[in-house]
């Protein structure tokens, strides 16, 4: 009868063993996926002087590549391609092209070369060099 009990206690300690051992290789995967991918989402801020062009990016990661659009000094652009360089994994290197229109139904492209900063945290911030047509400037936008 004892050794039927004291066998009943080890398998429930085994099994609660499992289940915590289980929960911490659980959650820091569910962490990560509240954010879902570091460059998805909406970014506000500027570039030029002062920052004194408005621009807004509103991307998505579809498991495969980012899509979305970004509203700048105008003209409404669809990323076309964003490429990653991942060898810094607190401060990420992006390119980001996109093509679209102006107001005036002209078209226009742009590319931003940078780094997104925080890549952990919800926060992250966006700067480098934003190039529209034949305008170059830096730009910073953050993650809202």
């Amino acid at each position: 009868m004892r050794s039927a009990f004291v066998a009943s206690a080890i398998r429930r300690t085994s099994v609660i063993r499992a289940l915590a051992l289980a929960a911490l290789l659980v959650l820091p995967a569910t962490a990560f996926a509240q954010f879902g991918h570091p460059f998805n989402g909406a970014y506000s801020g500027g570039w030029g002087k002062d920052q004194s062009n408005r621009l807004l990016f509103n991307t998505a990661w579809d498991g495969t590549k980012v899509t979305g659009t970004i509203t700048s000094a105008g003209a409404t652009l669809n990323v076309t391609s964003v490429d990653f360089d991942y060898s810094n994994p607190e401060a990420w290197k992006v390119t980001l092209k996109a093509e679209g229109k102006d107001a005036t139904g002209k078209a226009v492209s742009a590319t931003a070369v940078g780094t997104l900063e925080n890549v952990g945290v919800y926060y992250k911030i966006f700067r480098g060099t934003w190039t529209q047509g034949t305008q170059k400037a830096d730009f910073v936008v953050t993650r809202n």
